[in-house]
């Protein structure tokens, strides 16, 4: 279930992968400043986060009942703060079982995460891999800019270290804050690789 700021940036992913998926796009409600470059496909812009403990605990909720009307589904996928709120999810389904049962998921440069425990008792504070170790055990990709900045890459590093090494794949690019797609076969070609390696694992952990 793709969760991002448009679905435009990820058609050329989609085409390649094929229509054996089937993708749900979640558009955030919150009104946020555009990506660069976004201007020239909308002039309406929105986000997931709030920042606010009671909207974001309503983000958590709504998207909770969204899989469990409209799933089951087999994963998650998400772009920049699309892709945070995908793993937060993630997090809290493999917590406490209580809705997915997401057998794998994809992030584009994502960051870490909130905690979604934590977000639910009142407090915004991001999971720690350090204090927190491995919290997804499902399959998982990892794709962002070998161009990010220190701070960047920092927190997409971080997300991918809550995630098991054995069953986690990264890729970088050189396409900046963006998804791999038209503008670099070289770029698409190793996301899809990554992706393909995640979905693979995904299948031979249900057989």
């Amino acid at each position: 279930m793709p969760a991002w700021k448009g679905n435009e940036r990820t058609a050329r992913i989609r085409e390649a992968l094929g229509q054996d998926h089937e993708f749900v796009f979640v558009n955030g409600t919150v009104p946020t400043e555009p990506d660069t470059g976004a201007e020239a496909i909308t002039d309406e812009f929105f986000g997931y986060v709030a920042h606010d403990i009671d909207e974001d605990r309503e983000l958590c909720d709504n998207m909770a009942e969204l899989v469990e009307n409209q799933g089951p589904f087999d994963g998650l996928m998400g772009f920049s703060e699309g892709g945070t709120v995908a793993a937060m999810m993630l997090i809290e389904d493999a917590r406490h079982c209580s809705f997915g049962g997401f057998k794998c998921g994809v992030f584009f440069c994502a960051a870490t995460p909130w905690d979604p425990d934590l977000v639910r008792a009142g407090t915004l504070k991001r999971a720690d891999p350090d204090a927190d170790g491995v919290l997804l055990k499902i399959p998982t990709a990892h794709i962002w800019s070998q161009t990010a900045t220190v701070d960047e890459s920092r927190v997409h590093e971080g997300l991918s270290r809550l995630c098991d090494e054995k069953v986690r794949e990264v890729f970088l690019h050189d396409l900046g804050h963006d998804v791999p797609g038209a503008k670099s076969e070289k770029g698409l070609a190793g996301a899809l690789r990554a992706i393909e390696h995640v979905i693979e694992n995904a299948e031979s952990n249900i057989r």
